[in-house]
């Protein structure tokens, strides 16, 4: 267990990390101030990520009803979702479970959030379950890659957060183009096929 421990780290395939650590590097730097004040008012990075899926929950309850309520809960999510790994990282206590963590509500807050956007009428049912599969499975053969040291080159995750621009896009702007996105996503699913082939000859 130990040893899996060690090996458990990013998530972020070989080329999402040529713009996503220099992205988290910037994040540590704008967000520590919040996540020092959080920090000093005993709230833990494990507890942020849990509160971003209780908001992404509240999320889906009320998209269909009240929209505006449900979307800033939306904003309250992402925030409290960059800020768990930032406060972990400025405390010095960013681990294997807490990563495990992170990525466990990272999963549950899209899963919901899109359910929302589905149940609000805004997003095709059949695209949600692709999207929501894909993008979940992609995850956790990421997790498989980096344990096993097994490359992960060209396989690129669908951009939830693009997903989120888009919602944001449909709530200011009245412009839904989240079917469109969703569709262009379709194009990871190759990816799946190719990072099962390369991690099945591990075994």
């Amino acid at each position: 267990m130990q040893k899996l421990k060690q090996k458990f780290g990013s998530i972020y395939s070989e080329d999402e990390a040529r713009f996503l650590v220099p992205w988290q590097k910037i994040r540590q730097q704008v967000l520590s101030p919040i996540a020092r004040l959080l920090a000093y008012l005993g709230i833990s990075a494990d507890l942020l990520s849990y509160l971003s899926v209780a908001l992404s929950i509240a999320f889906c309850v009320l998209a269909p009803v009240n929209f505006t309520i449900a979307f800033w809960l939306l904003i309250a999510s992402i925030i409290c979702d960059g800020l768990d790994g930032v406060e972990a990282r400025l405390k010095g206590v960013a681990t294997a479970r807490g990563s495990f963590t992170d990525a466990f509500c990272d999963q549950m807050a899209v899963a919901f959030i899109m359910a929302g956007m589905v149940w609000r009428g805004s997003v095709h049912p059949v695209l949600a379950i692709l999207f929501v599969y894909v993008y979940t499975a992609l995850v956790t053969l990421l997790i498989f890659h980096t344990m096993l040291h097994v490359s992960s080159r060209w396989i690129v995750r669908p951009s939830r957060m693009l997903f989120y621009a888009a919602i944001a896009l449909l709530f200011f702007f009245h412009v839904n183009v989240l079917n469109y996105l969703l569709l262009v996503y379709l194009l990871a699913l190759p990816l799946l096929i190719v990072s099962f082939w390369r991690l099945r000859k591990v075994f």
